[in-house]
């Protein structure tokens, strides 16, 4: 699902809202949690999962097109871990 999806199914669920409306509360949204996981290191998200960021080492990559190993700094990154309710098997 992309964020133009959740904007529309958005406006289809709340008939009194607009679609410019839904694009920017989708935006306000997605934005608070960027700021939270930035902020905080983690997001619990009760009943769907936790978002933690993540320390990634350097490595060693290769560069395919001219076939030499190439170094890939160190960076941060997100790890997502569902919940439970989210996993388990509906029957």
């Amino acid at each position: 699902m992309r964020r133009s999806d959740m904007a529309q199914a958005l406006h289809e669920a709340h008939g009194g809202l607009t679609h410019p409306a839904a694009r920017a509360l989708v935006d306000m949204v997605i934005l608070g949690l960027s700021e939270a996981l930035v902020a905080e290191g983690h997001l619990v998200l009760s009943g769907f999962g936790t978002f933690r960021v993540v320390a990634r080492k350097p490595r060693l990559g290769r560069d395919i097109a001219r076939g030499k190993q190439v170094q890939v700094p160190s960076r941060k990154g997100v790890v997502f871990v569902p919940s439970r309710k989210l996993t388990r098997r509906q029957p």
